[in-house]
C-alpha cells in the first residue's frame, strides 16, 4: 500500500473564501478547517438524542435507513444471493456476478423509535438518517439551528446541505461529484481517503445496486426484525461511484490494484470542517459520542472540476475545469484550462 498525502489542520481566520479556492479547490487538495464553523450552528455540538427528540414535532415520523449490526449501508456481494439475479444486463455494468448491496430501502418510523435505535435499543434496528435530502425533509425542523454554510465556501456555487444522524457506522468507499464542506458536529468520524488518480484501480465498470428489505418481527417486540433479499430489490440502477471491492479485504483478482492505492486516514472532531474536494474517494467510519449519537454535516457546492463521460458508460473520463467557474478563475487569475487528475 502506498502512502497518500499528509492532511493539514489550518485555522480558517488564516484563509479568506478566495484564498481557499486558490490553495485547496483549485489544487484539488483536501484539508481540515478549525474555527471554521458558522456561530449559528455551535449550539448543535450539544445534540444528544433526547435534546432531538425534544427539538421535532409531536409524533415526527423520519424517513431512516436501517443497518445491520456492523453498520455498513453498501457492500459488494455476489449476484447469486439475490432471487432472480439473471436479469437484463445493464449498460457499463461489467461483472453481472457482483451486486452493489444496500443494507436496506429506507423506512419511516417514529422520532421516538429512532432515538431508541440511537440508545441501542434492542427491539429496533441501527438506523441511520443518511443524507438524502432529509435537512429539507424528515430533520427540517432542525433547519433553523443549520442555516446557511461555512463561510469559507462564499466563492463557490452552494448547491445543498445535507445531515447524517446515527450511531456506529460505516460508509463504504465511494466518491460524490460536488466540493464539499464536511462539518463534524457530534462524535467524531474516520475517512479514509483515496485521491481521483486512484479510480481506475477501483472501478471496474458499473455496479448494480441491490436493495434489502428489513422487516419487523410478527410481534413487532424483543427482537430487531431481519434483512431479506427479494428479487423485487434487484434495481435498475448502476453507478459507478463505489469500490469494486472492499478496501480492507479485497479479493485475489483486486489484491494487487488495492496495494497500489494512495490511502490517507483522518479523523474530523466535533467543530471541524474537513474540505473533502470533487472525486475523491472516501470511507467513513463513525465514532458515536457517550450519548450514542454522532452528528455531521454536508454543504454541497457545485464541482470546481467535472469529468467527460466516455461512450462506453464503464470507464471514468479526466477531471475538466467547470465552465460555470469560468468567471471566479478570471477573477482570481486563475488558468482556466486547469486540469487536474490528483
Amino acid at each position: 500500500m502506498r502512502s497518500g498525502i499528509a492532511v493539514e489542520r489550518v485555522a480558517a481566520a488564516d484563509l479568506t473564501p478566495d484564498s481557499f479556492v486558490q490553495k485547496y479547490v483549485v489544487e484539488n487538495t483536501p484539508v481540515i478547517l478549525t474555527g471554521a464553523l458558522p456561530k449559528s450552528w455551535e449550539t448543535a455540538l450539544s445534540w444528544t438524542p433526547e435534546r432531538l427528540l425534544e427539538m421535532a414535532p409531536t409524533d415526527a415520523v423520519v424517513k431512516v435507513a436501517p443497518l445491520p449490526a456492523d453498520g455498513r449501508d453498501k457492500w459488494v456481494e455476489s449476484a447469486d444471493l439475490w432471487p432472480d439475479s439473471e436479469a437484463e444486463p445493464l449498460p457499463g455494468v461489467v461483472r453481472s456476478d457482483v451486486v452493489l448491496a444496500v443494507a436496506a430501502s429506507r423506512i419511516e418510523v417514529p422520532m421516538s423509535d429512532f432515538v431508541a435505535s440511537l440508545r441501542g435499543h434492542q427491539a429496533m434496528p441501527a438506523c441511520y438518517a443518511d443524507g438524502a435530502g432529509n435537512m429539507q425533509h424528515s430533520f427540517s425542523f432542525l433547519q433553523s439551528q443549520l442555516e446557511g454554510f461555512p463561510p469559507l465556501g462564499e466563492s463557490l456555487i452552494f448547491n445543498r446541505t445535507d445531515m447524517w444522524l446515527g450511531g456506529k457506522t460505516l460508509s463504504t468507499l465511494h466518491f460524490d461529484n460536488y466540493e464539499n464542506l464536511f462539518v463534524q458536529l457530534v462524535g467524531e468520524k474516520e475517512f479514509v481517503l483515496c485521491p481521483p488518480g486512484d479510480t481506475d484501480l477501483l472501478v471496474h465498470g458499473r455496479l448494480r445496486k441491490a436493495y434489502a428489505t428489513w422487516e419487523q418481527t410478527e410481534s413487532g417486540k424483543g427482537t430487531p426484525g431481519s434483512f431479506k433479499r427479494t428479487s423485487s430489490g434487484l434495481s435498475s440502477e448502476a453507478v459507478m461511484n463505489y469500490a469494486a471491492y472492499d478496501l480492507d479485504n479485497p479479493p485475489s483478482e483486486y489484491a494487487e490494484q488495492a496495494a497500489k492505492l494512495r490511502r490517507t486516514v483522518v479523523t474530523v472532531r466535533p467543530g471541524e470542517v474537513l474540505y473533502l474536494p470533487f472525486a475523491w474517494w472516501h470511507q467513513v467510519q463513525a465514532s458515536p459520542a457517550r450519548c450514542g449519537l454522532c452528528a455531521s454535516v454536508a454543504a454541497f457546492f457545485a464541482p470546481f472540476f467535472v469529468r467527460l463521460q466516455p461512450r462506453s458508460l464503464s470507464t471514468t473520463g479526466p477531471l475538466l475545469l467547470n465552465p460555470k467557474y469560468r468567471q471566479l478563475c478570471q477573477r482570481l487569475g486563475l488558468d482556466s484550462d486547469s486540469e487536474d487528475e490528483a
